[in-house]
């Protein structure tokens, strides 16, 4: 592992570097104008034509211009051209902090070592992978992702805007979830296990100015040992063994390990009513599916805690495969190797998505609940389903459907199988099939399809379950409950709302 490559010292000329930075215009839209594209990710590769495109439109007049060429491309410039553009005071605190130094040609012009670019309103600082002028980037394995990659962007966009008072986020990296979430938290503690990933966390709390938000390095929890958090987020290592040894890629045997060592850890350290939220990508096996053994996880601590997991996509094994192999320019005989390291976990499909572990507040039922995205979904959705699950849990929630006035939304529809029996098309099953909040197609009985029907704000939840009941279904106190269950159910997939009445 090489020493972090930047200096934490004078504060001053973190304020000064901050204030210009925004000043010239160095902004994310500035960047995705300038270069046509939908997100900064694709500026992490530029290789052969889209290269050449890059460096052309890295070129011209103006102070933003050579400052995206300096910190995004990293492009070498002599100090003459460097102070034509940005004054001396500035160029020095560059200097001064790390963020120019002669260039690897041996020349006797600057360049910066990392990439700085900014991001969602900061300016993050990680390592460079690549100089469009050819030189390698750094390649170890203590390696410091941007945070501008796909996979990041979906877990820092995941993350809840609601106030907490104490978050932690492990495995912080260059600090962009942290940075984000100091916008709503009253402290943010921000751990990774290598050192050189809590140096660019704490250049980039400078940077950007955060008072509110403290770095720490260790393993998982260890840094953070005794306390309790209203919010714990991690975009833990998930990768199976058979990528590049990367500290934050590579997540043990099966690619699971680091996720499960979080997850069995984290209910000590969540405050009641506490949530984890944890990016996951793990595999649905013969034997064990996926949120079954996240449950597992939890050992004694799961009569305590609800459980959800989002998936966002899922592939087959060897599709996913493929696209490791691209993506890290391996030979075709890889293949093989995937292939055999998924027949021996039996998998069947490779899931990618987001968990949420909640530790219960007060005594009730703990929910688990499994979710497929839609085309809208996003972290809002997520959150109301959390919310809507731990009230219809609670005791009282009964009460309260029969109180309410259910109203059908106008997001889902019915669709009614058919078959002939004695001459005739007679109705043989009921699919319930909507994309929003969620994608949920579910076999319904026929009671409910003509339930959903009558829900138009009318009527109580009361006054429904006695018309269910004159046509012969739901008797007893099974059937209230069941009813019950049913209405929470409907809501909590937003085929109905459950107004107060």
């Amino acid at each position: 592992m090489a020493s972090f490559p930047l200096r934490l010292e004078p504060a001053g000329s973190f304020e000064r570097l901050n204030a210009f930075l925004r000043d010239c215009g160095y902004t994310e839209a500035y960047l995705l104008d300038r270069f046509e594209l939908p997100n900064l990710h694709f500026l992490l590769y530029p290789l052969g034509h889209q290269g050449e495109q890059f460096r052309r439109r890295y070129q011209g007049p103006g102070r933003a211009a050579l400052v995206a060429r300096l910190l995004m491309g990293g492009f070498a410039h002599s100090r003459a051209e460097i102070l034509a553009e940005i004054p001396e005071a500035i160029a020095g605190a560059m200097a001064g902090l790390g963020l120019l130094e002669p260039a690897p040609d041996g020349s006797d012009r600057l360049s910066c070592p990392v990439v700085l670019y900014p991001a969602l309103g900061f300016f993050i600082a990680a390592d460079r992978g690549f100089y469009l002028e050819g030189w390698p980037g750094y390649r170890g394995n203590d390696y410091v992702m941007s945070g501008t990659e796909h996979i990041c962007r979906d877990y820092v966009e995941s993350l809840p805007d609601s106030h907490c008072g104490r978050l932690l986020e492990i495995g912080t990296g260059s600090a962009l979830g942290a940075l984000v979430s100091s916008r709503h938290a009253g402290h943010v503690w921000a751990s990774d296990i290598t050192g050189r990933a809590t140096g660019f966390a704490e250049f980039n709390r400078r940077l950007n100015l955060v008072s509110n938000m403290t770095v720490v390095r260790g393993d998982l929890f260890e840094p953070v040992e005794g306390m309790q958090f209203d919010r714990i987020c991690c975009n833990p290592p998930f990768e199976p063994p058979l990528k590049k040894d990367l500290i934050f890629s590579v997540g043990g045997e099966d690619g699971e390990q680091i996720m499960r060592r979080l997850v069995t850890a984290a209910p000590a350290y969540l405050n009641p009513g506490g949530r984890l939220y944890m990016q996951a990508m793990g595999t649905e096996r013969v034997d064990s599916s996926f949120d079954g053994r996240i449950r597992s996880w939890l050992g004694d601590a799961a009569g305590d805690c609800d459980v959800a997991l989002f998936v966002r996509k899922t592939m087959e094994p060897r599709e996913y495969a493929i696209q490791q192999i691209l993506g890290e320019n391996e030979n075709s005989w890889k293949l093989e190797e995937w292939n055999l390291f998924y027949q021996k976990l039996r998998a069947g499909s490779v899931v990618h998505g987001h968990v949420i572990v909640q530790r219960r507040a007060t005594p009730r039922q703990v929910f688990h609940t499994t979710r497929k995205f839609g085309p809208g979904t996003a972290m809002a959705e997520m959150e109301w389903l959390m919310d809507w699950e731990t009230r219809s849990a609670e005791p009282g929630f009964a009460g309260y459907a029969l109180r309410s006035r259910p109203l059908a939304t106008e997001s889902w529809e019915l669709h009614v199988r058919h078959k002939l029996r004695a001459g005739k098309l007679a109705p043989v099953s009921y699919t319930l099939d909507t994309r929003h909040p969620f994608q949920v197609e579910t076999q319904v009985r026929p009671w409910i399809a003509a339930l959903l029907a009558r829900c138009d704000g009318s009527h109580t939840g009361a006054a429904l379950l006695e018309w269910v009941r004159q046509n012969g279904e739901l008797a007893g106190e099974d059937g209230a409950a069941e009813f019950v269950r049913t209405l929470g159910a409907l809501a909590s997939c937003q085929f109905l709302s459950l107004p107060e009445a």
